[in-house]
């Protein structure tokens, strides 16, 4: 797990950054700062793997701190933000992993976390049981699960299928492919398109299936974010 600061002196660009950051598991978010002072003393209370350090700030700039933090945490990996690309030479100039524009893009973004995060092997099957016969699910079929007390409820385009695994063991193993929408829900990233309002309550749309699962009001929020993200 890659401990990450995000260092930027604009709120809607570090809630962006950490916004992307939630779908990768590899990483954590363990502070954010304003400015350069306050990303020093932070980085030396943490000691974090990783930083995303905006370059153009108040106090102390980016180019700055990373200058110190080259000295005195020569194993941080920096990974510049900025609106203007003239910063470039400059940032790599201080041994910078990356440089990113803003605004950042999801897929730049995976590209200059793939330098960071070693791919790893990952099921991309759920095992059930189907009456004496034991099979393999692929992850991409699945539509959504949801808990049943006893039971999770696998739901397939074209049928649905019973696990003996928990819902929230389930969202641990797989949270790159599964978002959580209710307490007894999650719903696969990957067909998920949309959300409306239905009877008062709002539900996800998903791809290849009429059956519109209620989202929570305690999770909209998260939801909304990655709808948005999704877009961007």
């Amino acid at each position: 797990m890659l401990k990450t600061i995000i260092v930027d002196d604009e709120q809607p660009a570090r809630q962006r950054i950490h916004r992307l950051l939630k779908t990768y598991s590899e990483l954590t978010v363990v502070a954010e700062a304003s400015n350069g002072e306050e990303a020093l003393s932070l980085i030396q209370q943490h000691h974090p793997d990783l930083v995303f350090l905006d370059i153009s700030m108040p106090v102390m700039n980016g180019v700055e701190l990373a200058r110190i933090l080259s000295d005195d945490f020569p194993q941080l990996k920096i990974i510049f933000t900025t609106a203007y690309d003239q910063y470039a030479l400059e940032a790599f100039d201080v041994n910078a992993t990356d440089y990113l524009l803003k605004p950042i893009r999801k897929e730049r973004l995976a590209k200059a976390l793939s330098k960071l995060i070693k791919p790893q092997e990952q099921e991309d099957f759920i095992t059930v049981r189907e009456r004496e016969v034991v099979r393999k699910v692929l992850l991409k079929n699945i539509l959504f699960l949801h808990s049943d007390q006893k039971y999770v409820e696998i739901h397939l385009a074209e049928k649905t299928l019973l696990s003996n695994e928990s819902l929230k063991d389930l969202e641990t193993r797989f949270a790159q492919h599964f978002l959580r929408i209710h307490r007894s829900t999650l719903i696969n990233r990957l067909h998920f398109y949309g959300i409306e309002q239905d009877d008062g309550q709002y539900v996800a749309l998903l791809r290849h299936t009429d059956t519109k699962p209620v989202i929570s009001r305690r999770h909209q929020t998260e939801v909304r974010q990655f709808l948005q993200s999704s877009d961007d």
